[in-house]
């Protein structure tokens, strides 16, 4: 019994013969016809491009491929990136610097350039001071690391180029005429020929090839990342990371161990939950095939996964009769710039 495949290629050659002859006759006509054919002749173009669109769509529907939006995605979920109870969260804090030393970097930054070489020659009139107890902030940040892999299959074909010499060919016990396609080939009109060569199909310039269809591939796709985010859910940039919690950090196995001397604590909640955070990350890391048969694995690691807690110092400095908040990161014992408190509110 002829292969199905065969008889689909001997129809489609048939069909676009046909349209080959008739752009023929058109060409050819006697000058009494002319004017009745121009009349005809976009007709006829937007006949021939509906062919080519039908015959596209028949071969998609033979593949089987569908698009992602489409058909929901079935296979099997594997890794612990689907259930946020199967990640393991861990919680760090940097230690900050001490209350007394924030307090010193809040007054030195309180004072006017003239008043400190003023200060040199003669005693301030009136001197900055500290008011109120100072308060220790902790401010939760979120990193995590992983990827994504998806085993799926999928449709495929591949030409096969041969030597010049080579007039046929025998492929899984099916002989091919490469002379006879070739000569095929050649009936196909230019305008379909270029609209299936931008599109990827069989028809090309060479001479010596053969087409092998009904392909199932094998394929994969991975993606990384890494996320590092704010407990208000705002995505933070290397710089804005690497001013937050490059520092030397240590574990957390209870709330409790979040204190300081000297000052007040304060530990701020972080809005974002773990479910939050993971569906965030998934959004960014997750990239399914655009097209495919059928879904095989979808696999989401979380490798890492950090609840990191940044100290920020808050000191009440006063000279005069209104006292002044002064924010220090705690971490790096510098001012905090205003961008980035702005970024964390």
């Amino acid at each position: 019994m002829e292969p199905r495949h065969d008889r689909d290629l001997d129809d489609i050659v048939s069909s676009l013969n046909e349209i080959s002859q008739q752009f023929d006759e058109a060409h050819h006509s006697s000058p009494s016809e002319t004017d009745d054919r121009k009349e005809r002749e976009n007709e006829d173009q937007d006949k021939t491009a509906f062919a080519l669109e039908d015959y596209l769509a028949s071969r998609l529907q033979q593949i089987g491929e569908v698009p992602q939006e489409n058909e929901q995605i079935g296979g099997l979920k594997t890794g612990n990136g689907w259930d946020a109870n199967q990640v393991v969260e861990n919680v760090y804090r940097i230690d900050p610097i001490s209350v007394k030393h924030a307090s010193e970097i809040a007054l030195a930054s309180n004072k006017k350039f003239k008043e400190r070489f003023r200060n040199f020659f003669r005693r301030p009139k009136e001197e900055t001071k500290i008011v109120g107890t100072p308060t220790v902030e902790f401010v939760p940040i979120w990193k995590l690391k992983g990827f994504h892999e998806c085993y799926y299959l999928r449709a495929g074909s591949y030409k096969v180029r041969v030597n010049e010499d080579v007039v046929g060919v025998e492929v899984e016990g099916k002989s091919r005429d490469l002379l006879l396609e070739k000569k095929q080939r050649h009936f196909i009109p230019a305008l379909i020929a270029e609209k299936l060569q931008m599109l990827g199909a069989f028809l090309t310039s060479e001479s010596k090839y053969f087409v092998i269809n009904s392909v199932l591939e094998l394929a994969t796709k991975k993606s990384t990342s890494e996320l590092t985010i704010t407990g208000h859910g705002r995505y933070l940039n290397q710089d804005e990371e690497a001013a937050l919690i490059s520092w030397r950090s240590k574990r957390v196995f209870d709330m409790s161990e979040l204190t300081a001397r000297g000052g007040k604590v304060r530990v701020r909640e972080s809005i974002l939950t773990k479910e939050g955070v993971l569906s965030k990350f998934r959004e960014e890391v997750v990239r399914m095939p655009e097209r495919f048969k059928q879904i095989l694995s979808s696999r989401l690691q979380i490798t890492e996964l950090k609840r990191i807690y940044v100290p920020f110092i808050r000191v009440s400095v006063q000279k005069g009769l209104v006292p002044q908040e002064v924010v220090v990161n705690g971490a790096s014992g510098e001012l905090a710039e205003k961008n980035l408190l702005e970024l964390l509110e």
